[in-house]
């Protein structure tokens, strides 16, 4: 499902505008929404039934390039993960 199939289902279930729905979805999601500021600081976004959006961290790592078969090193980096709560994945055993 894209981001404007998402928008016109949520706007039909709801009865708000279109508009609406894209502002509210673009505030939790775009770029300076509140997902991704809130992750920015360490911070944990939590929405109950749903899941949860938090940082890991992978640590520096040596890896192998695989076109010229040298060592590289991957430095430690922070990435974006989403957690499942135990009521969104009871609904998909079903």
């Amino acid at each position: 499902m894209t981001k404007t199939e998402t928008i016109k289902r949520i706007s039909e279930i709801t009865g708000l505008g279109q508009g609406n729905v894209k502002a509210v979805i673009d505030a939790l999601t775009g770029k300076q929404g509140v997902i991704c500021a809130t992750l920015k600081k360490g911070g944990r976004v939590i929405i109950s039934g749903f899941g949860t959006f938090l940082v890991r961290e992978r640590n520096a790592r040596k890896a192998r390039n695989p076109k010229t078969g040298g060592k590289v090193k991957v430095p430690k980096r922070r990435y974006p993960a989403f957690k499942p709560a135990k009521s969104l994945k009871d609904a998909l055993k079903k």
